[in-house]
């Protein structure tokens, strides 16, 4: 669910004014957007560094730890 709500907080919107200059609203959201993948990038590097630790190979036990410890 929260997925979900996070999704659609930073989803970008159609802006009907494409032809006016780009304002604080679409700075903000740039923004909003560079913070988030930063922060999936960072996720993602982390659960493959743990991944390694624990031998390298994804299996049912490790998937669920996973979901435990970073979810």
């Amino acid at each position: 669910m929260l997925a979900v709500i996070t999704h659609s907080l930073i989803s970008p919107t159609v802006d009907e004014r494409s032809d006016m200059e780009p304002g604080i609203l679409t700075l903000v959201s740039r923004m909003v957007h560079a913070i988030h993948a930063a922060n999936q990038r960072r996720l993602e590097r982390q659960i493959g560094e743990y991944v390694e630790v624990n031998g390298g190979r994804i299996t049912d036990d490790l998937e669920r730890r996973i979901g435990q410890h970073f979810c």
